[in-house]
């Protein structure tokens, strides 16, 4: 769910470049970070994510902005 609210709904290619990047930090960041905060920072970056994407770009990377006026 978090690869796919990162990279947007409605494209597969952010889809695919989200999952490549949650990985990444999924498996860089708790490197660094376990071993000063004591452990299982996995699922907290993977939600910082998800968070940050819905707060700056709700739509996601590449996910279009529909406006519709009535």
């Amino acid at each position: 769910m978090a690869v796919v609210i990162l990279g947007g709904i409605d494209s597969i290619m952010g889809a695919l470049l989200g999952g490549l990047i949650i990985g990444i930090l999924g498996s860089v960041i708790p490197g660094y970070v376990d071993s000063r905060v004591g452990g299982s920072t996995r699922d907290v970056v993977t939600s910082l994510v998800i968070l940050l994407t819905i707060l700056i770009r709700p739509h996601g990377m590449f996910g279009r902005e529909d406006i519709e006026r009535i």
